[in-house]
């Protein structure tokens, strides 16, 4: 064992015994970073602004009680935006829809609900203000450094368990997007959350309904979290938790319900996944679209039934809900009529998603992202010392179902990989003196 892994290891072990230090360490650790950088920012959200404006106008229709819908004013912003591109698809043509598919003043399901909520629910506290936003983001951050340190502390000690919870917390994309008025800082919190929770479910020590619980709040956050599910529900077999899949499923359903339940009311269907996802089937595959986002399409691979990608039969489509099912079914046909397009793209935005960042983070951010490097190399290594155990399986399984998850479906290469936070616990994991719990 080297000197250094030695004195870490001793740091650990003063500091992990000493509970209420190690929670103000921890609370440190989120707080101090997050806080310089807004009043880096002089307290503005950071630019540019991506999706930012759409969580904020929709927060804000909650906070003052119209509901989650879209206001005219809004189509008509969208509508005016599109015009300005060289690219304009038909989808944003009328300012009576935003996005093509929700019509403006009427309830809509077009994105996840969680975070516009959460976040209406800090405007009608505080105001429509960036500190609201912070503040928001702040507290899941903290929810998600105790999250990780409950997570590695339960299979591995509680030294590797603060360790990995400062890492979390001092990883500079994960600072960074704690400023951003969108749920990538929740993504990555209920990532974390549902790990913890689906853990605790396999060593028996909960009856899986938390894990239900968590995986369902996880979805009306990130839609993306449906693709969770089948690898929770296998960890729980291999485990041989009968009992936990029953109580697992009910908390799922009884997390996502009242959303299906106000698609019912609201919309006469009692619609699940947000509608705008045919959309980006087809717009993040669009090669015009992908040119923006920094992704060129080689000349020698073949795009076929372009036309679809106009959306042509707009006008005579009225309601979300039907948009949405014929949007889907010419995003499927133009997707399984480019298998080479789609599997050359999955590789390019597969090998983009490991680079040290996306155009959002910039330059500084994209210096700062060439730590990933060293840490994925530790985190593998600490993932072989602990081979032994199924979590560490599991959590390599996860980096590799989030890598081909993203690389079929994610459109541009903006953000880092949500599930980074895997190799930080592999890294706390080499600093670990002992095998950890068996």
């Amino acid at each position: 064992m080297s000197e250094t892994n030695v004195n870490v290891c001793s740091v650990n072990r003063y500091l992990a015994p000493l509970l209420p230090r190690a929670i103000l360490v921890i609370l440190a650790a989120v707080i101090l970073p997050r806080m310089l950088l807004f009043f880096y920012l002089g307290g503005e959200l950071p630019a540019p602004p991506r999706d930012q404006p759409l969580y904020i106008r929709v927060a804000g229709r909650l906070a003052q009680g119209e509901g989650f819908s879209f206001s005219s004013e809004q189509g008509l912003v969208k509508h005016l935006v599109g015009t300005l591109h060289d690219h304009i698809p038909l989808w944003t043509a009328s300012e009576d829809y935003v996005f093509g598919l929700a019509p403006v003043e009427q309830p809509t399901a077009v994105m996840e609900p969680g975070y516009p909520v959460l976040l209406g629910v800090f405007f009608w506290l505080f105001g429509g203000i960036s500190g609201a936003v912070f503040s928001l983001n702040l507290l899941f951050a903290i929810a998600g450094a105790f999250a990780v340190r409950k997570l590695v502390m339960d299979v591995w000690g509680a030294e590797s368990g603060l360790m990995a919870a400062i890492l979390w917390a001092l990883y500079p994309p994960y600072v960074y997007y704690s400023a951003f008025a969108m749920g990538e800082t929740a993504h990555f919190v209920m990532l974390m959350v549902a790990t913890m929770t689906i853990f605790s479910a396999g060593r028996g020590e909960s009856k899986g309904f938390l894990a239900g619980i968590s995986i369902g709040l996880f979805f009306l956050i990130r839609a993306t979290a449906l693709f969770l599910i089948p690898l929770q529900l296998l960890f729980l077999i291999w485990r041989k938790r009968w009992k936990a899949l029953l109580f697992y499923s009910a908390g799922f359903l009884l997390a996502v319900s009242p959303w299906v339940v106000r698609n019912w009311i609201s919309m006469g269907e009692p619609v699940l996944m947000p509608t705008k996802g045919v959309l980006n089937l087809l717009m993040r595959n669009d090669p015009e679209v992908l040119a923006k986002e920094g992704i060129t399409v080689p000349e020698n691979i073949p795009v076929n039934n372009l036309d679809l990608l106009g959306y042509h039969p707009v006008d005579s489509i009225s309601g979300e809900l039907e948009r949405s099912r014929v949007l889907g079914e010419v995003g499927r046909t133009y997707v399984l009529s480019n298998p080479r397009l789609m599997l050359w793209l999955g590789w390019n935005r597969a090998l983009h998603f490991l680079a040290p960042g996306g155009s959002t983070l910039g330059g500084s951010g994209r210096i700062a992202g060439f730590l990933i490097y060293p840490l994925m190399l530790y985190g593998v290594w600490g993932f072989w010392r602990n081979k032994s155990h199924p979590e560490t399986i599991f959590l390599f399984a996860l980096f590799i179902l989030y890598l081909l998850v993203h690389a079929m479906a994610h459109g541009g290469v903006r953000y880092r990989l949500p599930v980074d936070a895997v190799f930080l616990i592999g890294v706390s994991l080499v600093t670990c003196c002992r095998g950890g719990k068996k």
